[in-house]
């Protein structure tokens, strides 16, 4: 009767597992929403809680779902013809958490007409909601170039 039990439960955690969507399209999708500066591409991706907490280069931190929002929506807007370049590095997911570790080249045009370059670690965690992946967590940190 117990070994019944086991062999029902490996089963039905293998069958919650294989139902797991993969994560890399989910992140791409995100990407792809920020990329193109589309913030109703970039609303879907997001969790439907109202945490979302963002920690920027600068140590800056959003708590909310409502700030990341309206920070998007703000640089979404600016003129500073921005290129976001991000390469995925790497992936793991789990069947509620995944995260992805991306490289991400970003060029920008202040106002004054000088172009900035900067080089981050871009870390994004999503949470499973609903069978989709949401993100949950974003934390960008700069690489310091060795001069």
């Amino acid at each position: 009767m117990n070994v019944t039990l086991l062999l029902v439960a490996l089963a039905t955690s293998a069958s919650g597992c294989a139902s797991t969507p993969p994560l890399r399209p989910a992140v791409e999708t995100h990407l792809q929403a920020v990329r193109t500066r589309n913030l109703d591409a970039l609303l879907p991706t997001l969790t439907g809680g109202s945490e979302l907490r963002m920690i920027a280069p600068s140590g800056f931190q959003s708590t909310t779902r409502a700030q990341y929002v309206d920070f998007h929506r703000q640089w979404f807007a600016s003129n500073d013809r921005g290129r976001f370049d991000p390469e995925i590095v790497h992936i793991v997911q789990s069947p509620g958490l995944g995260h992805a570790l991306i490289k991400l080249h970003y060029r920008a045009t202040a106002p004054t007409g000088s172009v900035q370059d900067t080089v981050s670690w871009l870390a994004l965690t999503f949470a499973l909601e609903d069978g989709d992946w949401r993100l949950v967590f974003d934390q960008s940190t700069l690489i310091q170039s060795s001069r």
